[in-house]
């Protein structure tokens, strides 16, 4: 018997669940559009949604695998910075972009020109404005803002960012927490096209 409960505590201790957060107040509305090399989509709008899934072990201590108020907090807060913003993807590779002054200016390969009021805009280290680039920097800066430490010492082990653009269209980033270095950790300067955005950094490819 005392065999039995010995193998069923470590079952119980390797054992990984899941939580997963959503919420009427993870949302942001912006305006964007997608351009690459031969393409570029008209300026327009979604009222983006998010959500958030974390795996890992229950904790002795409190139950949790991790508190939802916690995870509540981080995400709006994340949502608020790109609410009501125009998303642009400051390391495009089909855009000339320029911030200086009071305006961002765009300049695309169709010859169309875009001036944009400099705290009218979101400037994200992405390169393409999509829900998947989205859903990729909203990780990152969500666990930047709980802190890496803080989330391995709760045995988080991997977490999922969703960001939808409709309610019949989303995106979802998946990754080991295992595998990420934090931007203080990494020491990375942001591009200076990019700077007052910098907590949004893509992590590097594995």
């Amino acid at each position: 018997q005392s065999q039995a409960m010995a193998s069923s505590s470590r079952e119980e201790e390797e054992a990984q669940c899941e939580v997963c957060v959503r919420s009427e107040r993870f949302k942001f509305n912006a305006a964007h559009f997608v351009a690459f090399k031969g393409y570029r989509e008209r300026l327009h709008g979604h009222n983006y949604t998010a959500a958030v899934r974390l795996m890992g072990p229950t904790s002795a201590a409190d139950g949790y695998v991790i508190d939802f108020g916690e995870v509540k907090s981080v995400v709006r807060q994340v949502c608020a910075e790109l609410n009501e913003r125009f998303l642009c993807p400051a390391n495009s590779d089909a855009l000339v972009i320029r911030d200086e002054g009071p305006n961002v200016t765009l300049k695309c390969e169709d010859g169309a020109f875009f001036s944009i009021p400099r705290h009218d805009c979101a400037m994200l280290p992405i390169v393409h404005s999509t829900a998947e680039e989205l859903a990729a920097l909203l990780w990152r800066r969500i666990v930047d803002a709980f802190g890496l430490d803080r989330l391995q010492a709760r045995g988080i082990a991997a977490i999922e960012v969703s960001v939808a653009e409709a309610p019949s269209q989303e995106a979802r980033y998946l990754r080991p927490v295992s595998s990420y270095a934090s931007a203080s950790a990494q020491n990375c300067q942001p591009t200076s096209v990019s700077s007052h955005c910098a907590a949004f950094a893509v992590p590097p490819p594995s």
